[in-house]
C-alpha cells in the first residue's frame, strides 16, 4: 500500500456496551484476537477471526474471502448485502491512528470496509 490510510472509524467500548445491550440486532463483533485469548474471554457474540501470518498472508493476497473468513465460525447470519454494522477489536490498540499499515487488523479493517457500509475499531 502506497500513501497513508485515513484514520479508520473508532468507537468505544461504553458506546459498544450501549448498542449490545439494547438487546436489538447489534453489530457483528469480530475479536481478532488469538484462539487462547478469546477463550479466556471475550465480548458476548463475538466472532473469533484467527490471525495467523497465514491469514494475513491469504488476505493481502484476496486468497480468502470476508464471508469465507468469518461464516464458518460465526452462529449469525451474515448480511450478504453489507449493510449490517461491523466492530472489530484486538488486544491494545488505543488510538487507531497508531496501527501499522501492515498489521492483521489494518489489513482485516481494509477488506471489511469494502465489504461492509459501517466498519468501526474497539478502542480503549
Amino acid at each position: 500500500m502506497t500513501g497513508e490510510k485515513a484514520p479508520w472509524k473508532v468507537m468505544d467500548a461504553w458506546r459498544l456496551a450501549s448498542i449490545l445491550q439494547k438487546g436489538e440486532e447489534g453489530p457483528l463483533v469480530i475479536d481478532s484476537r488469538s484462539f487462547v485469548e478469546y477463550n479466556t474471554l471475550h465480548v458476548l457474540n463475538s466472532v473469533n477471526v484467527c490471525c495467523s501470518k497465514l491469514m494475513k498472508r491469504r488476505l493481502q493476497q484476496d486468497k480468502v474471502s470476508i464471508n469465507e473468513l468469518i461464516q464458518p465460525v460465526s452462529k449469525l447470519k451474515i448480511d450478504v448485502e453489507g449493510r449490517q454494522e461491523v466492530v472489530v477489536y484486538d488486544q491494545s490498540t488505543r488510538d487507531a491512528s497508531s496501527l501499522a499499515v501492515d498489521s492483521f487488523v489494518s489489513i482485516l479493517l481494509g477488506k471489511l470496509e469494502n465489504y461492509f457500509h459501517n466498519v468501526c475499531l474497539l478502542t480503549g
